[in-house]
């Protein structure tokens, strides 16, 4: 497989150190005047013969106001705060070459002076959007050090650049580890890279040597609440680390966010297919109940999230609203053997390997697939064996899954969910106690002893033991998955 050659990247790095946090402005009312027009020679400058586009919603974050029949919006908002427009289907954001949507939008940055009338024109261009398509959904990238970046060059990053299925990837947050300094060269990573972006804020990606926390990922990375539309499915993003301090934080969606979220909802029909991400999951957002209500009578709500460096799958009292834990790009923090590119193994606790999802949506449906970084597309699951069991490892499996196997040509049968540690990683711990592990110029992977929620188990049937094996699995449920993957096996 073709690889961008890390060096590249890194030439990055010495044009883009933070030395300091920039002196900030107080935070004051502003007024917010501008036009929304049709960039015809996408120059980002509004021309006189260019002509302006009405019932455009543009937002801060906060409230939502629509341009009239003469493409004008006014609009206050607050030092800190991102103007943006909320792009309807067919439509982009054309002032900008960088690969990351949300960096287009007008930040109100606290390092500037800004005056308290600001002007904000809002250059959109058509774009052919089909109905059926596919995204990347991306958990942690969480570089460290440049060395870490430069695994992410050419592990997730190689891959995304060569994948030309997808539309784009939404990045679900913590795509630094609390390393202001290396957020500009991640950007410049991503800029270089043949993808699209839309990206999450997670709590690795504030400041905390500022009084706005968000203001270094803001500059670099773009808006951290938004929302927009793309082939008939209406996405949105919400920041939910919630300060508690500098450095704490929880899961929670603040009080302007969710009149946001309403006044957003109000726009959108019920039919409309909804994707919400934020970087902790739903299911551990201290104020879940008002966020769901809001999302009451919708028929399809996908909820996408990162932050547990686990593959997870959620689900609500709301049948119709299911979250998918995407688990994270650098696995267990980039830790482990390294591979034969040099990056290091990092398998998650779950038994997972370094991975993403990929959604395909179809006018009102969707399905989910895992993909594993630099694996084959096929490789969905993991099967082991014990002296007395077959163990399997559905990588986007669920309490909803059903699991069946067959063995040769026998008749299909249903292995059951079971909670247990994933044999690899228990395999991988014992080895790290033993000192097998790290091996020369590797790291200890930190796996512990936490069940993985996507195992199953079935006895071996004592007809094949001592032989080898055909082994097929089917696994699906009712929430848009569904895997099958075949294995070759000497039945101990």
């Amino acid at each position: 497989m073709k690889k961008i050659v890390p060096l590249l990247f890194l030439a990055f790095f010495g044009h883009t150190r933070l030395t300091a946090t920039p002196a900030e402005s107080p935070v004051k009312k502003h007024v917010i005047m501008g036009t929304v027009f049709l960039d015809a020679n996408k120059n980002g400058i509004r021309e006189k013969s260019e002509r302006t586009l009405k019932n455009i919603s543009v937002s801060n974050g906060t409230t939502i106001v629509t341009s009239n029949k003469k493409g004008v919006f006014t609009l206050h908002s607050y030092t800190g705060q991102t103007i943006f427009p909320i792009l309807p289907t067919g439509y982009i954001s054309s002032h900008s070459s960088s690969k990351i949507e949300n960096t287009k939008f007008r930040y109100i940055d606290p390092a500037q002076m800004n005056p308290d009338t600001i002007i904000v024109d809002i250059p959109l261009v058509k774009e052919v959007q089909p109905s059926i398509f596919r995204i990347g959904a991306i958990g942690d990238v969480q570089v460290d050090t440049e060395e870490e970046l430069s695994y992410a060059s050419k592990s997730i990053f190689t891959e995304l650049t060569q994948r030309e299925d997808l539309q784009f990837n939404l990045i679900l947050g913590d795509l630094v580890n609390d390393k202001m300094p290396l957020m500009p060269a991640v950007r410049a990573v991503m800029d270089k890279t043949n993808a699209r972006y839309w990206t999450v804020l997670g709590n690795h990606d504030r400041n905390s040597e500022s009084t706005h926390l968000n203001d270094v990922f803001t500059r670099n990375m773009g808006a951290d609440t938004y929302a927009f539309n793309y082939g008939g499915v209406h996405f949105i993003v919400l920041n939910n680390v919630f300060a508690t301090g500098n450095r704490s934080y929880e899961g929670r969606v603040t009080a302007d966010q969710l009149t946001f979220l309403a006044a957003d909802l109000k726009r959108v029909s019920k039919h409309t297919t909804i994707v919400l991400s934020q970087h902790i999951p739903m299911a551990f957002t201290h104020n879940q109940k008002e966020v769901l209500a809001l999302l009451e009578g919708y028929q399809k709500v996908l909820i996408l999230t990162g932050h547990t460096h686990n593959v997870n799958r959620y689900f609500f009292d709301n049948e119709h609203i299911h979250e998918l834990g995407a688990g994270a790009t650098c696995g267990n923090w980039w830790r482990g053997e390294k591979d034969r590119d040099g990056v290091p193994d990092a398998l998650m606790q779950c038994g997972t390997p370094r991975g993403y999802f990929t959604i395909d949506f179809d006018k009102n449906d969707y399905h989910i697939r895992f993909k594993g970084v630099g694996l084959d597309a096929q490789h969905q699951m993991r099967l082991m064996m014990d002296s007395t069991h077959l163990i399997l490892n559905v990588f986007g499996g669920s309490k909803y899954t059903d699991v069946q196997v067959q063995i040769d040509s026998s008749a299909w049968m249903p292995m059951q969910k079971t909670s247990r540690v994933d044999p690899l990683v228990g395999d991988t711990r014992n080895k790290n106690q033993s000192k097998v592990y790290p091996t020369a110029g590797n790291t200890r992977n930190p796996l512990g002893t936490k069940e993985s929620s996507h195992i199953w188990q079935m006895e071996t049937p004592t007809a094949y033991k001592s032989k080898i094996c055909r082994i097929r699995v089917h696994a699906k449920d009712r929430f848009g998955f569904a895997a099958e993957q075949e294995f070759m096996m000497h039945m101990p």
